[in-house]
């Protein structure tokens, strides 16, 4: 029976169809319950009986429930509907309003920055898929929709199948018939398929970049790279031709970076591809920006370094998953103890990770090892852990980077309530294979020996690593338990407050800057001699304005570690928004940049130090290479992304009369913003709107100017109603105010924002341009003190 418009489904109400796809029909219905439109995904009439049709809606289901992107359409639940002749399984997911990329692709006047932006997000999302093990397998301009905004959906994971992940031994995935089956049958859209796709081989994530490469090549030439009068033919080239050359519907000097980077994701040889699509996101954004990716960070000279990844759960009991952080923080911080041996810190394992399209924080074994080469070190430690009932077994190796040999194997098998003593047989075990001094058996006041502690604290870094607002709040109750079970337990004391500290700093409550003092204090009594500690305890003292014991606090971590490249960046906050010195801010940047490279929050804040100072050659180049980090996620801080690059970018070109340049610039900032869950992305937005207007307004588009104004003040009065009042937003509603002619709310805004952060707030107020108009005013000559 044919589904009529306005029928109820389940609690869902169709009401217009949509189209069709493989074995199904689309519709857009109404969630009766929730009130929020969604899309229905059932299965046609002719086919519901058909149980390879069921087991295909079943797997995208189950695949795309598996990922949590902001470019991947939402699963919202697989239920069935008894029309009379038989269940017939639906989907109900996200409705996304736009246009697929197919409709897209046929407008001649796309440009490559549109092109560039859409494919990077495509492939952003299809990084986080093969991260967790998901190949799309039918990845083509129909499978993606394009928002009004530009924000890319990638739906139908209906081809899709799990790729076996290091550690996936007899796993249940691995034992799964229809994972099985993928090996020589003929999946996919002819035109789009990888060679190995269309050869029925097994596939990986690398047949997902040629895909990928056919949608590029199609947007920029108005047709696929291989085509023919029928199946057979297109088969035929994707299997013997190499692509036509390219020829591109538009003009851009980047164009033959464009194409360097299509040879290679269509290469016929999948090893000649790209390694993985966080490769070819990193790439498609170095074309974008015009500049290469920054070296990785070196490790201190002298001793020989070990990066040890997350251990694999090989049962895939997600329930479990905590188990395989907690252990590799862990064995981390007890190879520590081990003379002669310098570890890499998790945070900066995790963010090459990322990179490199471990989203997840798994790594297979090539992974692993590029991982272990970008971050210098000579060995890699890759493990994996099976749980039945109270029994766990955990496998260990090291693997020397450069030769991809394995030093030594540990295996160790007992109950979890032996795991600590299971975890420091592995340290001991390996630092006798390194012929290194064992670290100590004894556990430092740092660690716990309460396992529910210890799951506590595992699951809040696991939270922590996600950067969304609702996943700060799990990680804050989490450390919270932890501490309730272990008082004496440092290292939750230390990660609890550093979660009260960047909610305190999304949301602008001291009181939450106040638990994170309380938090670090006691970290630090239980051990006085955690740099993190005393680096962080500072950065909240500079925050609730206690400057001069904030700098204190940081001096004391570069007196334990002076070249700790986090307590250089948090020098450098100290003097340039709690001193307002901005000349010694930069030198501190600059130091901390050395140290990490990557540490792409040093560079957004170096860039604007010198913007401040009209440094603006110098100012220009470190922006572009905070672009490069905040599109790469390098911020080089745990559990923090960057935002605001781009936008340093446009207001360097602003202040140089470049506002053309400058508008450009943010909104490229915009469409970035729109891409990522950030939990500063309203508050970067008052910033961001209100430079754009002053822009607009340069190149008298006063209209345009006056609603990105709006927006502006709109997201600022909406915080102050939530109580995240801070001086930073009201020192940008004054300029709003200011540039708009409004005198006595400028100067309000500019005084409150004065009282909460007087030296930061007089001292750029004396040069901002915005603020142009007051200067006359007797209320801002006393402010500033220029009467």
């Amino acid at each position: 029976m044919i589904p009529v418009l306005g029928e109820i489904a389940s609690h869902y109400r169709l009401l217009e169809r949509l189209g069709e796809g493989g074995m199904g029909e689309v519709y857009r219905a109404e969630d009766l319950r929730l009130r929020r439109p969604v899309a229905l995904k059932m299965l046609r009439p002719e086919a519901h009986r058909d149980e390879e049709a069921r087991a295909r809606l079943l797997r995208e289901a189950r695949a795309a429930s598996a990922l949590n992107h902001p470019n991947i359409a939402v699963i919202y639940e697989v239920d069935e509907l008894d029309r009379g002749e038989g269940p017939v399984p639906f989907i109900a997911m996200e409705y996304v309003a736009g246009r697929t990329l197919a409709e897209l692709s046929r407008r001649p006047d796309l440009d490559l920055d549109a092109i560039l932006d859409t494919v990077g997000q495509v492939a952003e999302a299809l990084a986080e898929a093969h991260a967790r093990g998901v190949v799309h397998r039918d990845v083509k301009p129909s499978n993606v929709m394009v928002t009004e905004s530009g924000r890319v959906k990638v739906l139908d994971f209906g081809l899709a199948h799990r790729q076996v992940l290091a550690g996936d031994i007899e796993s249940t995935w691995s034992r799964d018939p229809a994972r099985r089956s993928a090996a020589g049958e003929l999946a996919g859209t002819v035109a789009y398929m990888a060679p190995e796709q269309a050869l029925g081989q097994e596939t990986d994530g690398r047949a997902d970049i040629f895909s990928l490469g056919v949608v590029l090549y199609e947007l920029l030439s108005g047709h696929p790279p291989f085509v023919g009068a029928n199946a057979v033919q297109i088969l035929d080239g994707i299997l013997r031709r190499d692509p036509p050359a390219l020829v591109p519907r538009l003009t851009d000097p980047r164009l033959p970076g464009v194409e360097a980077i299509l040879l290679r994701m269509l290469a016929k040889d999948r090893d000649q591809r790209q390694a993985d699509m966080r490769e070819v996101c990193t790439e498609l954004s170095a074309v974008r920006n015009g500049s290469p990716l920054p070296a990785p960070a070196p490790l201190p000279p002298g001793a020989p370094a070990v990066a040890v990844m997350s251990f694999i759960n090989i049962t895939r009991n997600h329930e479990d998953d905590w188990l395989g952080t907690g252990i590799a923080e862990t064995v981390t911080a007890d190879l520590r103890s081990a003379e002669g041996l310098t570890v890499v810190a998790r945070g900066r394992i995790h963010e090459m990770l990322r990179k490199l399209g471990a989203g997840g924080g798994e790594a297979d074994e090539g992974v692993a090892l590029r991982a272990g080469r970008e971050l210098g070190a000579r060995w890699v430690l890759l493990g994996g852990f099976q749980r039945a009932g109270e029994t766990v077994r955990v496998t260990a190796r090291l693997t020397e980077v450069q030769t991809g040999l394995v030093v030594h194997t540990v295996k160790i098998d007992g109950r979890l309530s032996e795991i600590f003593e299971l975890q420091d047989r592995i340290a001991r075990e390996l630092s006798s294979a390194l012929r290194l001094t064992p670290a100590p058996a004894e556990r430092g006041p740092d660690e716990t020996r309460v396992i529910e502690a210890y799951e506590a604290f595992a699951k809040g870094v696991i939270n922590l690593q996600v950067e969304t607002f609702e996943s700060l709040d799990r990680a804050v109750f989490l450390f919270e338990r932890a501490v309730e079970l272990d008082p004496a337990y440092a290292r939750a004391h230390l990660e609890l407050g550093s979660a009260y500290a960047n909610k305190a700093d999304y949301l602008a409550i001291p009181a939450l800057h106040e638990r994170a003092l309380a938090s670090f204090r006691k970290a630090l009594a239980l051990r006085p001699g955690l740099v993190r500690g005393w680096r962080e305890l500072g950065a909240v003292l500079v925050s609730l304005c206690r400057e001069d014991e904030g700098v204190q606090a940081i001096r004391r971590a570069l007196e334990l570690d002076p070249e700790d490249a986090g307590a250089l960046g948090a020098m450098g906050r100290a003097h340039f928004v709690g001193l307002a010195r901005f000349r010694e801010a930069t030198a501190y940047y600059e130091k901390a940049l050395v140290r990490n490279p990557q540490a792409g929050w040093s560079a957004l804040q170096l860039s604007h130090c010198l913007a401040l100072l009209g440094e603006f050659a110098r100012g220009e180049a470190v922006a572009q290479r905070a672009v490069e980090l905040q599109e790469a996620f390098l911020s080089g801080q745990e559990g923090i992304l960057i935002v605001g690059a781009y936008m340093r970018l446009g207001h360097l070109a602003s202040l140089q009369g470049r506002h053309g340049e400058a508008i450009q610039h943010f909104q490229r900032e915009l469409a970035f913003m729109q891409r990522v869950d950030h939990a500063l992305r309203n508050r970067t937005s008052i910033e961001l709107h209100m430079r754009l207007g002053a822009a607009l307004l340069g190149e008298g588009r006063r209209e345009e100017a006056g609603a990105a104004f709006a927006t502006a003040l709109e997201g600022f009065e909406q915080r102050i109603r939530l109580g995240a009042d801070d001086p930073f937003t009201r020192y940008y509603a004054a300029c709003i105010h200011a540039l708009r002619g409004e005198t006595g709310e400028a100067l309000d805004c500019l005084e409150k924002a004065a009282a909460m952060r007087r030296r930061f707030t007089i001292t750029r107020a004396r040069i901002e341009p915005a603020l142009g108009g007051l200067r006359g005013e007797a209320r801002f000559r006393e402010l500033v003190g220029q009467g």
